[in-house]
């Protein structure tokens, strides 16, 4: 929303900020050279494809532009979003299915509006799938993927240029219409976080300082304790591994055009949770992002630390240890990342950094533990973990103890990331071979959807994550669940559950008949995927597969 130009005031500040450059890869870790990039990565989600999708419109490159990011090439592929839609700035989260949902965006910049309209992105058919309107427009808003897969979207500016005071619940499995929870005036992109309990925990920004808890059954706001700098706009805010109920909130400004350095945690299994400051980073930081790291750490990179027209940019990241309640300096990136930047964690461990007003470009930086010794191998994982059950997992290791460990895979814009999360399973204690993991206790612990799993070594070395999806119980079988004709044409239906399926057609089912891939896109209605084809005077079969 803020609309100043910047440029970096003197080359000796990038010099200070530097670590000292005898330091080695295995501790302060190593970036590749920029990379050009064909938009603004304002937008990254991580998809169980194992690319990334990006998306933004204008600053620095004009229109609006989505593409996916293969992470290993640096190939780009187009999935351009459907025109008018500007989804600059809107909201997302996963689905259980692996979809992104993104709520809201961009109607106008001056003055600020934002669209009602919704938009899910398939990333298995790279499909763009319009759904329902949200009641009133959102430009910043938050998405909150609940235990039990529906998504609750809150805040924004709506279309006259208002904050949006609705509190809106999207569910996949019924009629898909938004319903209203409640309402309640809360600053944009609200940092908000699922707590175990199956509150959603707001964690700010706001002027005041209050954090409060939200629960989506009887519209019910509990205030918890005021945060000790009050403000935080601009910053992430992060679940601290491996309890996803201590929250740490860092850096940002309060309108006073001065950015902080402090941290504070909140302990919400506490009897009487309150905010402590703990060690502040290294440089005070806005327009900032934060990503967990598969060791348990937590990965701070970019922003500025300052707010005049001419900007002093941070390019040293840090790195937290949530039980040491340390700050590691590690090493700089090139390009300048703040407003409009984005960091997620890749499968491999790596983290992509990439975006800034005017930047089209990214970074992929390989944290310390990639320097420090044998990488764990995971030869065996399930494609689907079921709660409350145990799963199996095979895997090779160097060191006698091991942790596995989920994280979600998550999208992030504007400092916040609104999936993020870290799943702790179990801690091994026998080297190498094939155990039996429990799986989250339940869905409030870990929120139904795909996450990256990982074996971590004793010294904190990862493996290359598994895909896996996490889900209350098995899918049912692939079929066609209705097909009926309506107005010239036959509309077919198959379960939410199958976001990956291919439709074909054949005019009989003797031997020897050949199958011809339906070209139409599918929608959404009633809680099922749907495809709509052209009716025939001749007979037609259809069939589903799923890849």
């Amino acid at each position: 929303m803020r609309a100043f130009s910047a440029s970096f005031a003197a080359a000796v500040l990038v010099v200070a900020l530097q670590p000292p450059s005898q330091a080695q890869p295995s501790s302060i870790g190593q970036w590749t050279q920029p990379f050009q990039l064909p938009l603004i990565a304002m937008h990254a989600a991580m998809l169980p494809t194992g690319k990334v999708l990006l998306y933004s419109a204008e600053h620095g490159v004009p229109g609006v532009q989505a593409f996916l990011l293969d992470p290993v090439t640096l190939a780009t592929n187009e999935v351009a979003p459907p025109s008018p839609w500007i989804p600059a700035c809107s909201g997302h989260s996963f689905l259980a299915n692996g979809l992104l949902l993104v709520t809201g965006g961009q109607v106008n910049s001056n003055p600020p509006t934002g669209t009602m309209e919704c938009f899910v992105f398939n990333p298995f058919t790279r499909q763009w799938i319009r759904i329902e309107d949200t009641r009133h427009g959102r430009w910043y808003p938050t998405n909150v993927t609940l235990g039990d897969g529906r998504v609750a979207t809150f805040s924004g500016l709506d279309e006259t240029g208002d904050f949006n005071p609705d509190i809106e619940l999207w569910d996949s499995n019924a009629s898909n219409n938004w319903q209203l929870l409640g309402d309640r005036l809360i600053d944009y992109y609200p940092h908000l976080h699922l707590l175990t309990n199956g509150l959603v925990f707001r964690s700010g920004p706001n002027n005041s300082g209050t954090t409060d808890t939200y629960n989506v059954n009887n519209n019910v706001w509990t205030f918890v304790a005021s945060l000790n700098d009050p403000g935080r706009f601009d910053s992430p805010s992060v679940m601290l591994p491996p309890n996803p109920d201590r929250i740490m909130v860092m850096g940002g400004q309060n309108f006073t055009n001065q950015p902080v350095s402090s941290a504070e945690i909140i302990d919400l299994d506490s009897p009487s949770p309150h905010w402590t400051l703990t060690a502040p980073m290294h440089y005070p930081r806005l327009d900032f992002n934060a990503a967990i790291l598969p060791d348990g750490k937590v990965f701070v990179v970019g922003g500025r630390s300052n707010y005049a027209p001419t900007a002093i940019y941070v390019f040293t990241p840090e790195i937290f240890d949530p039980q040491a309640l340390t700050w590691t300096t590690v090493a700089p990136h090139q390009i300048p990342r703040w407003y409009h930047s984005t960091a997620i964690l890749l499968p491999d461990g790596r983290v992509l950094v990439a975006g800034s007003d005017d930047e089209p470009s990214g970074e992929i930086y390989s944290p310390p533990y990639l320097f420090q010794g044998t990488r764990p191998v995971i030869q065996s994982a399930p494609n689907l973990i079921l709660y409350g059950q145990s799963l199996s997992i095979s895997f090779t290791s160097s060191t006698a103890n091991n942790r596995v460990a989920l994280i979600r895979n998550s999208c992030v814009t504007h400092a916040v990331n609104m999936d993020q999360r870290y799943v702790r399973l179990a801690d091994l204690a026998n080297g190498s071979g094939t155990y039996s993991v429990p799986a989250p206790a339940n869905p409030n612990v870990a929120p139904p959807g795909y996450y990256m799993l990982y074996v971590v070594d004793q010294n904190g070395v990862p493996s290359v994550s598994a895909s896996v999806q996490v889900l209350p119980a098995a899918p049912g079988p692939l079929r066609i669940l209705d097909a009926h004709l309506s107005g010239g044409s036959m509309q077919l239906s198959w379960s939410f559950d199958f976001p990956n399926v291919t439709v074909q057609t054949s005019g009989s089912l003797g031997s020897g008949e050949t199958w011809v891939p339906v070209s139409a896109i599918s929608t959404i209605q009633q809680g099922r995927f749907a495809i709509t084809v052209p009716a025939t005077s001749a007979a037609a079969f259809f069939r589903l597969s799923s890849q």
